[in-house]
């Protein structure tokens, strides 16, 4: 697969973001992290437990006014994560997706999940006007496994580093702290099946990964990572059977994994099974307003 259609049309109501050169395979790649406006207006992605019951939520807002994407966690409306996203002037029909805040949990042996009062906040540390605009998530113009898949990101370095703030009750705490060197690729594409609950349909979409691996101890050297983490991003490359119309469901899979020889960058990364997995892989309908008050 080396392109998708992403711009609106009488099967297609992915909403297309901004336009990428010809010629490289690039995918609009934002346009696929988010489930597309007309479905996300009423609907999310749901995943369900052994006993039945959910057990995982993303619901999806893209706020265009403002360039941010936030991925709600549950039906308090609570962010997981909160992207941002820009464009280079400089570089015509290019840019990145920035991950700018996530969840709080443990802290000081403090767990701190469902408060939406606590959170981390990347920033490069600079007091610039672009300081939140550090963390890069992937480029908005990429081939998956291809041309603009990868980036790693420095430690302290600015303005693209791994730098971020801890706030609890909406406090900012002290010192910041970073995630050493961190690398984010774009893999090649993959598969999943979703159901649609209006259907009910169960059917195949094509998956976009994004491989998140931190914690490096040195600058592209991927055995010194000591943990990674992979994120699956879904989309239709065939009509929906529900509906007919091609969508994008964002958010859709992730899992943790940890680094067996401890990131020893003389050793070959051993990662193994996952230690913890979400899939959300059921639309249902119902949307929720933003609960986000870390800051």
């Amino acid at each position: 697969m080396t392109c998708v259609l992403l711009a609106p049309s009488a099967v297609g109501q992915i909403q297309s973001t901004i336009s990428c050169p010809a010629g490289n395979g690039y995918w609009d790649i934002l346009s696929v992290m988010m489930m597309d406006p007309g479905l996300a207006s009423g609907y999310h992605m749901e995943g369900y437990g052994s006993n039945g019951d959910p057990d995982a939520y993303i619901y999806t807002t893209w706020d265009s006014s403002d360039t941010k994407v936030y991925y709600v966690k549950n039906p308090q409306g609570n962010p997981w994560d909160i992207n941002l996203y820009d464009s280079q002037p400089s570089i015509p029909q290019q840019g990145y997706i920035y991950q700018w805040v996530t969840e709080l949990d443990e802290y000081n042996g403090t767990n701190y999940w469902n408060d939406p009062t606590s959170c981390r906040k990347f920033n490069n540390g600079s007091d610039s006007s672009t300081a939140d605009y550090s963390m890069r998530w992937a480029a908005r113009c990429a081939a998956p496994g291809g041309t603009n898949s990868s980036i790693w990101n420095n430690k302290t370095v600015t303005p693209y580093n791994t730098n971020y703030y801890t706030y609890v009750d909406k406090v900012i705490q002290s010192p910041s702290q970073n995630l050493d060197w961190a690398n984010l690729q774009l893999l090649p594409t993959s598969t999943m099946t979703i159901t649609d609950t209006r259907g009910p349909q169960t059917f195949s979409i094509t998956t976009l990964p994004l491989q998140y691996t931190y914690t490096c101890s040195v600058n592209g050297n991927l055995n010194s990572c000591q943990s990674q983490e992979v994120f699956q991003y879904g989309l239709d490359t065939t009509v929906n059977p529900v509906d007919g119309v091609k969508h994008s469901y964002g958010w859709v899979s992730w899992a943790l994994y940890s680094n067996a020889t401890g990131g020893d960058p003389n050793e070959t990364a051993s990662w193994g099974s996952p230690t913890q997995t979400t899939i959300n892989n059921y639309l249902v309908a119902g949307q929720v307003p933003i609960n986000f008050q870390c800051f």
